[in-house]
């Protein structure tokens, strides 16, 4: 399993956010010791540390940047024009070092699905190959990045007037540190016996592509070379390269074997994936969501819904259900979703006699189901690559989410009715009173996210910004679950989980550029049409491919390069584009979430304590229920429709 803190509970959390940055890998074969090892470790860890505190005062300047703006819009009714360089600025460097720095701290998840069955012996050969392909696609992006690098120090940012290299200089870095990472992991943590042959093989992988680079006559057309680059990509990503770095080296391959573009081309499409200024919530939603879980909300949440549905059969599951819809309208991380609250429920799902594959099995359904529930990252992204309202999307995507926690509730009632399990008497009213008011005030913010985004009061980013605000003075003033060392522990796996993401993003553009290059929009939509030129085989096929290309892709990734690709598509076969957006996100969750291959189905395992094998049956019927969920919500557009034309009154 990939060691990432979004699989910890919170008390696992505290205690693995207090390690030394760099600390050992638990499944390491081997760490060097020894007086030079030990003061160059000592040097990388001071990096960590040092870019650490300096992605904290950033996220934090940028925060009182954007609130900064909000007063003065509502106030003195004038706008920061130079707020939107300084975002960009903000967005690269969390990005670029910030995910280096999330890939020391292995925050960068990987399927498992084939290495699993690996002997020790070759887990370990595949790992050394890994770091050693990581190692590669860093050096060549960080050396064409110094010729972006050059091109921008040639002019000024319009407004800041700040040289535009500012902005491309994070990139360079961020690739240094990636490569300085996997060396580390490479000298450190491996046997010299696996690390050898290990490298020849990539060594000569390697050598191939460059040889067919520098030869024109070998070069490929762009069919034959999107099927080489495809097939790579797909073993790379099945033995475990994590995707972000998976995309990067596909795109670096598909140029160099095709010769259609220079490799700068990687570079500057991987910094443009960091320049879209609504990106900025994802930061900003990610850090009001670790503050709200951490501040006891989960447990609040928990609570409420025992009151409510406690009661019925299958009661746990059944507040499992709820309380991923509540707390989805906190946090817009899923995997969050299923930590905090399988991480509550864990031990009273055991002590009431449920199974842990049950357990698993629900919480990843929820979590798949709650992928419309703002503010969900998905829509936020998707927002960001394509031309739709995200009020809009936050809106139209609770119904959706309600019409399918509704058919997991009658699943779960059938399941527990079958298993003879015991129900718990009701909730008095005194304990539905005192459960509602620990309630409220959590359960406040998605509703000013909601009315603020959708009626034009604010913009997602002011939003995010004051969700932020909001949980700070939750956490910290009003509850008092959090110490000042906590909330900076905080702001740190903020920064690491939102570098994470953002470099995934910007890996994404690139990947998507390159698939458009290779004229794979024109070769999708012959297929489309060579199937069944009609809307119910485009809408089925959709499905089917964003639930493929979710469970490989770590869902995000799918929708940056098959929403562009889609989107136009289906407006010409008139299909709604809010709706078809919710069909894509839904259909994206089911896949992050779908046994053995989706990482979101490993984190809901590793929550509840439960064997894959045991889970991946028990989610069977889960599975078929989403899947006719999403369904139900595809061919029915009113459940998608109905609350967006209720708001805009027509």
């Amino acid at each position: 399993m990939p060691d990432t803190l979004a699989m910890l509970s919170d008390g696992e959390l505290a205690q693995e956010l207090d390690h030394v940055p760099g600390s050992t890998d638990p499944g390491a074969a081997v760490l060097r010791r020894g007086p030079i090892a030990d003061r160059i470790r000592g040097v990388l860890n001071g990096l960590d540390v040092g870019f650490r505190a300096i992605l904290v005062i950033a996220l934090v300047i940028q925060l009182a940047i954007v609130l900064t703006g909000i007063v003065s819009r509502f106030w003195f009714d004038e706008s920061l024009l130079w707020a939107d360089e300084a975002a960009k600025l903000f967005l690269s460097l969390t990005a670029f070092v910030g995910g280096a720095l999330a890939f020391r701290a292995r925050h960068h998840t990987t399927v498992e699905f084939l290495t699993g069955r690996f002997s020790p012996r070759w887990r370990a050969s595949v790992a050394v190959g890994i770091d050693a392909l990581i190692l590669v696609a860093a050096t060549v992006v960080g050396y064409v990045s110094l010729d972006l690098l050059s091109i921008s120090a040639t002019s000024n940012t319009p407004i800041l007037d700040i040289n535009a290299a500012w902005l491309v200089l994070p990139l360079t870095v961020g690739m240094a540190l990636v490569a300085l990472f996997a060396i580390e992991r490479l000298v450190y943590f491996h046997a010299l016996s696996v690390v050898v042959p290990a490298l020849v093989m990539v060594a000569l992988l390697v050598g191939i592509v460059y040889a067919i680079s520098v030869v024109p006559s070998l070069h490929f057309d762009n069919g034959t070379a999107l099927a080489v680059m495809l097939v790579a990509f797909l073993l790379a990503v099945l033995l475990g390269l994590p995707v972000s770095y998976a995309m990067l080296l596909g795109s670096l391959m598909f140029l160099l074997i095709s010769g259609v573009a220079p490799l700068i081309a990687a570079a500057q499409n991987t910094f443009d994936g960091t320049g879209n200024f609504v990106l900025l919530t994802l930061p900003f939603f990610i850090w009001a969501g670790l503050i709200m879980e951490k501040g006891g909300i989960s447990l609040r949440l928990v609570r409420f819904a025992m009151t409510l549905v406690g009661h019925m059969r299958g009661g746990l599951l059944q507040v499992a259900v709820l309380t991923i819809y509540m707390v989805s309208g906190i946090s817009g991380s899923k995997i969050a979703d299923v930590v905090a609250v399988g991480s509550v429920l864990r031990r009273e799902l055991k002590k009431q006699g449920y199974r842990p594959e049950q357990g698993a099995a629900v919480l990843a359904s929820s979590a798949a189901m709650s992928e419309t529930i703002p503010p969900s990252l998905a829509m936020l992204v998707l927002g960001s690559v394509a031309p739709i309202s995200i009020g809009t999307l936050f809106i139209a995507g609770l119904l959706p989410a309600a019409v399918i926690a509704s058919l997991l509730m009658v699943l779960n009632y059938v399941l527990s009715r079958r298993d003879n399990m015991a129900s718990v008497p009701r909730a008095t009213a005194a304990e539905l009173l005192r459960a509602t008011g620990g309630a409220v005030l959590p359960l406040v913010m998605p509703v000013i996210m909601v009315i603020g985004i959708r009626f034009g009061v604010a913009t997602p980013t002011e939003v995010s910004s004051v969700a932020v605000l909001y949980g700070l003075i939750l956490a910290f003033a009003i509850y008092r679950a959090v110490g000042l060392k906590t909330l900076y522990q905080i702001a740190v796996e903020s920064c690491l989980l939102a570098g994470m993401v953002l470099f995934i993003i910007a890996a994404a553009f690139s990947f998507a550029w390159t698939l458009t290059a290779a004229n794979l929009p024109a070769n999708l939509a012959m297929v489309l049409h060579s199937i069944g030129d009609n809307r119910i085989v485009f809408t089925l096929g959709s499905i089917v491919l964003l639930i493929v290309v979710g469970s490989l892709l770590e869902g995000l990734p799918a929708l940056i390069i098959l929403g562009p690709l889609l989107m136009p598509m289906a407006s010409q076969y008139g299909i709604d584009i809010i709706h078809y957006s919710m069909i894509m996100i839904l259909a994206m969750g089911v896949g992050i979430f779908i046994p053995p291959i989706g990482i979101g189905f490993y984190v809901s395992c590793t929550v509840s304590e439960s064997r894959l094998e045991a889970t991946s049956k028990a989610m069977l019927p889960y599975l078929a229920v989403l899947i006719i969920g999403v369904l139900v919500v595809a061919f029915v557009p009113w459940f998608t429709l109905a609350v967006p034309r209720l708001v805009q009154g027509h």
